[in-house]
């Protein structure tokens, strides 16, 4: 297939998506950052981790936001429930749980003050009681935010009442993603890149793999490239404001021998790039040897065969943002095992390297102001998706 007999596909499945330039100012403007933290942020369903970062009564973790201003804790209480609260003791806002995680034996004592409260969010004890007369306990507990869990994933969402619920906002989604088989792994790595980008520069680059001959030609390219042909997505759709993409496995693919060499002992990035899977009729369906599902508005699930992966990103100001990567894949109970998850841990890191340096750049020009847009071809139509969603939502459509 020649790049020509391709060539408009999506556009013209998808043509609401529009073909024109996008301003330049949607990267840029302050006043349209603070416009996408009230409409996108504070409005939709955000994941916020995996329960198998709480996986027993009493674990908690929190979670950093800074793009709604606060801190969320969540919390496997003690009947096995994931729930989800504002980190902020109701004396006088000193965080409750200090720690990026930890457990506690049923309660969480601010160290401020030492007010006590139960995996419930319920106020239990207030130190030096008879001097606070107008502090009612049942009125005082932690302040609770709407919490889900799909698919061992975490979702919230900052609303007082949601505009829908997390089974309904993942319809177009639950689905597909949902044939896909999550159990038995277990979390094998994670990153955190703090980056001088605009958030939607940085998820842009994942949602599209146009760019992997030329800016990973020595990494990722080799389990894409097709020789003498321009690449193309295997797959592209949309669904509501969620989409995926699938990359196309090579003609042929011979992994570099340190690769060979792990894939004798367990999965690797690097090898599961380079085939497609089929999982029958009743199991996921691959759209390509590796598909990478965008929950809007900042959520990335990568599935791959024998493993699978998630990116957060997270707006801090109009140009700046943090990208955490989590790798999950089948316990390890060899050497062998271990070495063949470093090295795709390491097949999975170099390639975000070379995608932090160039976002950069990329944020860099574009507060120049020497051109006033940017534009998008066919293959990047799940970029211009993104821009169109959170463009509806500032405008009150979506």
């Amino acid at each position: 297939m020649t790049g020509t007999e391709t060539s408009g596909r999506f556009t013209a499945r998808y043509p609401q998506e529009g073909t024109g330039p996008i301003p330049v100012e949607r990267y840029t403007s302050n006043a349209y950052f603070e416009q996408e933290k009230t409409a996108v942020f504070r409005r939709k369903w955000l994941n916020v981790g995996h329960e198998l970062q709480a996986p027993k009564p009493g674990d908690y973790f929190v979670v950093q936001l800074q793009v709604a201003d606060t801190s969320i804790l969540v919390v496997r209480g003690k009947d096995g429930v994931i729930r989800a609260f504002h980190n902020m003791c109701s004396h006088r806002g000193a965080p409750v749980a200090w720690d990026a995680q930890g457990h506690c034996r049923g309660f969480l004592t601010c160290r401020f003050h030492g007010w006590v409260y139960d995996t419930t969010g319920k106020l239990v004890h207030v130190s030096d009681a008879g001097n606070f007369p107008s502090v009612r306990a049942e009125d005082n507990g932690l302040a609770p935010v709407h919490c889900g869990v799909w698919n061992g994933f975490i979702f919230i969402n900052l609303a007082k009442e949601p505009e829908e619920t997390l089974d309904a906002y993942l319809v177009p989604v639950a689905e597909h993603i949902g044939r896909y088989d999550f159990s038995g792994f277990v979390p094998a790595f994670s990153y955190r890149i703090d980056e001088n980008v605009n958030w939607k520069t940085l998820q842009e680059a994942q949602l599209e793999g146009w760019h992997l001959p030329f800016l990973h030609e020595k990494t990722l390219a080799r389990a894409v490239k097709v020789e003498g042909r321009q690449y193309r997505h295997s797959a592209i759709e949309l669904h509501g404001l969620h989409g995926v993409l699938g990359s196309p496995p090579p003609d042929s693919f011979t992994p570099p021998p340190t690769a060979m060499l792990a894939s004798q002992f367990g999965t690797g990035t690097v090898q599961a790039f380079g085939t497609k899977a089929d999982k029958g009729a009743d199991g996921y369906q691959f759209r390509g040897s590796f598909d990478f599902w965008h929950l809007f508005p900042n959520f990335f699930i990568g599935l791959l065969d024998g493993l699978f992966f998630t990116f957060n990103i997270w707006p801090v100001a109009v140009d700046r943002s943090i990208w955490e990567i989590k790798g999950y894949y089948p316990p390890v109970s060899n050497a062998g095992q271990l070495f063949a998850q470093e090295y795709s841990k390491v097949g999975l890191r170099d390639p975000m390297m070379e995608d932090c340096f160039t976002h950069e750049l990329m944020a860099a020009q574009l507060k120049s102001g020497a051109k006033p847009v940017i534009h998008f071809q066919d293959e990047e139509i799940l970029v211009r998706h993104l821009g169109n969603g959170v463009d509806q939502c500032v405008r009150g459509l979506a």
